[in-house]
């Protein structure tokens, strides 16, 4: 069993620029509705927002809202689930990366919502401890007090531990991770705060303790209802 509550299936699908999952009436694009359609009539689905990265349309970025993590595992188990295999596997070109985690607050929709969403994962020991764990969080929560006064065009901020170890890196080792999804006016919005003093001074405290850490942009599509 997972944790209570609402939960969020969050996945990477390779998806090639050229495979035209945005366009209804070829074979891409049906299968691609015919997907979104199944898993928003699944039991237990609250929401589902997808989005090319702005940075790579080679990826797909999924997240999907389900009333708690059981939701999700009995819905991979139901006859309906292969249907959604057979439809995702024919528009993919690669192994999908899929993992879970509660994002605080819930929803996220002002994040989400957002004319673009930043999403960025930090990487940390799997061997970190729930004091090690709580100091982070803490350096977090001070970094992201200073984003919100001094950044121009923030929206609004979710974020979560991610519940898997995941792997990560050119060995694949198993690390902890936590997301956060930032909602900004635009990417220049975002991408100008990197560049001053505010940003550079406090980036450390997210470093601090961490392996390595990822960062893309998306423009999650349409009604998300």
């Amino acid at each position: 069993m997972g944790p209570p509550g609402p939960i969020f299936e969050i996945a990477i699908f390779p998806i090639a620029s050229t495979t035209t999952i945005e366009q209804s009436g070829t074979k891409a694009g049906e299968a691609w509705a015919s997907a979104e359609e199944a898993i928003r009539n699944a039991p237990g689905c609250q929401e589902f927002f997808w989005s090319r990265w702005v940075e790579n349309k080679d990826m797909v970025q999924i997240f999907i809202s389900w009333d708690s993590y059981d939701h999700h595992m009995r819905y991979q188990k139901s006859p309906d689930f292969p249907f959604l295999e057979e439809k995702l596997k024919s528009v993919l070109n690669g192994p999908p990366i899929m993992y879970h985690a509660q994002l605080t607050p819930h929803p996220p929709d002002a994040a989400f919502n957002a004319p673009v969403l930043e999403l960025f994962t930090v990487y940390l020991p799997a061997s970190i401890s729930e004091e090690e764990k709580e100091k982070w969080y803490h350096n977090f929560k001070n970094f992201m007090e200073q984003l919100i006064v001094d950044a121009e065009g923030l929206v609004a901020e979710a974020h979560g531990w991610v519940l898997e170890e995941v792997e990560h890196g050119k060995d694949n080792a198993k690390c902890k991770a936590f997301l956060c999804g930032i909602g900004w006016e635009s990417v220049d919005n975002h991408m100008g705060h990197r560049g001053t003093e505010s940003f550079k001074s406090s980036i450390g405290l997210l470093q601090e303790g961490a392996l390595s850490h990822e960062m893309h942009h998306v423009v999650f599509h349409g009604d998300q209802s």
